[in-house]
C-alpha cells in the first residue's frame, strides 16, 4: 500500500534552508498484522505450514544442486534393509539437555535439582533430528548441530544407516528467495536506522540525542564538515525497538512499586513522543516496538497504540509499525526486526556474532526460526508469515550491541546489505545506508567524537 504523502514528503525545518529529498515508499508489512486473535490453535500448525511452503520452494533448489535424478523421499519411504542415497526435506529439531523446561522450573520451586542460570544452552551432547509431516529421524554425518537451531527447514542428502540414523553427506537451505534487480538512482537517499533509546523519564534528552536532532534538521552547517550537506538526503528514520525503559526502583517507601513503575513508563513514553514530534516535522519516522516496549510480547509485535503518542500522531509522517517490519523505499526492499530473533539464535547455537546470526536467518530464509519453540509467537495455522519469500536488499536487526555491517552475496549473485544497529543509549550512534550505493556507515553522536566513519 502506497502512502502518497510519504512519496512527496518534504519540509523546511526551522533554522534550515533546504528542501528534503523525496523518494517512493510502500508499506509491505500486512502479513504481520493480526486479522483476528484466535489463540485456540495448537502451535503444530505453524510448523506444518512452514514445512509445506518451504518444501515447494526447496524442490527447485534440490534439483539445481543434486540433479533431477536424485529422488526426494519422505521419511516413511526409507528402508533400513535397502539403503539408497536420497534427499529428505524436513524441519530441524535440536534436542538440548540445557534448554529451559517448565518441568525443571517446577522442580526448582520444590527445591529439587536447582539449575544455575544460563545465557547459552548448547552442549556437546546436543542431538539433531529431522522431522517431516509424519515421522522424525536422528541425523549424523556432515552437519554441525551447533550451527543451526530448531525450526529451520532444510534438505539433506544421504542415506539411512542400519541403526536407523540418517547419514548426511550434504545439505542446503533455501537462502532468501528471488531478488528484484536494483534500479539505478540519480540521487543518494539516506535511510537512518537507530534503536535502543531506552528513555526513562519525560524530556530525558541526552546531549547526544539533541545533537542527533540538529544533524537531522541540518543545523550543523559550518560546525562539522560534511555532515550538514547530507541532512537533506535523509528520507526516512527507523527506530527499531526498545525506545522506553521504565525504572523499577521506588522513589521512596511511601510509594508502591507499581505506581512508581507506571509513572516512570508514562514519563518515558512522553519523552519518546517529544523526540518523534520534533523529527516528524522534518522527516518520515517509523517506530517499531521492541522487547521492553509497551506492546504485545508475542511476535509479530503489533504497532504501539497511537494514543501513546498524542503529539506525534498529528503528523502523517509518523507511523507506528510492527516488528518485524518490511517496506519498499526508493525501490529497495527492506526488512528488519528489533533484535529478538538474533539473540535467540545465539542462545541456542554456537553462533557467537549478531552479524553471523542475522546472516544465518537470511540463509535459512526465515526471520524467526526459533518461534514458537523458544520465542513466543502467535499460533498461525494457515501460513507462516516469517518465511523470507523475497530476498531483501537491506536486512537489519536493532539493539544488538556494536555496529556491524556486511554486503552478503547469496545464490544467483543476490546481494543484501546486512546491518546490526547499535543501541543508541549505550553507543550514542546510528547506522546510515546510502540507498544508491548500498554502502552503510556508523555515525557517532558522542560529544567528544562526533564523526561519520565508513565501516
Amino acid at each position: 500500500m502506497l502512502f502518497p504523502e510519504d512519496e512527496n514528503f518534504s519540509n523546511r525545518t526551522t533554522g534550515s534552508a533546504y528542501e528534503r529529498l523525496a523518494v517512493p515508499y510502500a508499506y509491505k508489512s500486512e502479513c504481520f498484522h493480526f486479522v483476528k486473535k484466535d489463540f485456540s490453535k495448537q502451535f503444530a500448525f505453524i510448523y506444518a505450514s512452514r514445512l509445506e511452503e518451504m518444501l515447494k520452494l526447496l524442490e527447485d533448489s534440490v534439483q539445481k544442486k543434486w540433479g533431477t535424478e536424485m529422488p526426494i523421499k519422505r521419511l516413511a519411504d526409507l528402508r533400513e534393509d535397502c539403503p539408497q542415497k536420497c534427499v529428505i526435506i524436513g524441519t530441524l529439531f535440536k534436542h538440548q539437555e540445557l534448554k529451559p523446561s517448565i518441568l525443571r522450573e517446577i522442580s526448582e520451586e520444590n527445591q529439587l535439582a536447582p539449575q544455575p542460570p544460563r545465557s547459552h544452552y548448547t552442549n556437546d551432547n546436543d542431538i539433531l533430528i529431522l522431522e517431516d509431516a509424519l515421522q522424525r529421524i536422528k541425523l549424523v554425518g556432515k552437519m554441525d548441530v551447533h550451527s543451526v537451531v530448531t525450526g529451520v527447514v532444510c534438505a539433506v542428502l544421504g542415506y539411512e544407516e542400519s541403526d536407523g540414523r540418517f547419514f548426511v553427506e550434504d545439505h542446503i537451505f533455501y537462502q532468501g528467495g528471488v531478488q528484484r534487480p536494483l534500479p539505478p538512482l540519480q540521487s543518494s537517499p539516506l535511510l537512518v536506522l537507530m534503536s535502543g533509546l531506552n528513555q526513562t523519564a519525560a524530556n530525558d534528552f541526552s546531549p547526544s540525542l539533541e545533537l542527533l536532532q540538529q544533524w537531522v534538521f541540518g543545523n550543523l552547517e559550518g560546525l562539522v564538515e560534511g555532515h550538514d550537506s547530507e541532512a537533506a538526503s535523509i528520507v526516512r528514520i527507523i527506530i527499531a525497538g526498545n525506545s522506553v525503559k521504565a525504572s523499577v526502583k521506588p522513589k521512596n517507601h511511601l510509594q508502591s512499586k507499581v505506581t512508581t513503575e507506571t509513572d516512570a513508563l508514562l514519563g518515558a513514553i512522553k519523552s519518546v513522543d517529544s523526540l518523534i514530534h520534533n523529527l516528524s516535522q522534518s522527516v518520515p519516522v517509523d517506530l517499531m516496538p521492541g522487547e521492553f516496549d509497551p506492546a504485545n510480547h508475542m511476535l509479530p509485535q503489533q504497532a504501539m497504540h497511537h494514543c501513546l503518542f498524542p503529539r506525534s500522531v498529528e503528523f502523517s509522517s509518523f507511523k507506528g509499525v510492527p516488528n518485524p517490519y518490511a517496506f519498499d523505499l526508493a525501490n529497495r526492499y527492506v526488512i528488519g526486526t528489533s533484535g529478538q530473533n538474533v539473540f535467540d539464535v545465539m542462545r541456542y547455537s554456537r553462533i557467537d556474532s549478531p552479524l553471523e546470526a542475522l546472516k544465518a536467518t537470511l540463509r535459512w530464509s526465515h526471520l524467526i526460526p526459533t518461534a514458537p519453540d523458544t520465542l513466543p509467537c502467535y499460533p498461525y495455522y494457515q501460513k507462516d508469515p516469517f518465511i523470507i519469500r523475497e530476498c531483501p536488499h537491506v536486512y537489519f536487526a536493532g539493539n544488538v550491541g556494536k555496529f556491524k555491517t556486511e554486503m552478503y552475496t547469496g545464490p544467483n549473485d543476490h546481494r543484501t546489505r546486512l546491518v546490526c544497529v547499535p543501541s543508541f543509549s549505550e553507543s550514542q550512534s546510528i547506522a546510515v545506508i546510502n540507498l544508491r550505493t548500498m554502502e552503510c556507515r556508523k555515525i557517532s553522536f558522542k560529544m567528544d567524537e562526533f564523526e561519520g566513519g565508513e565501516e
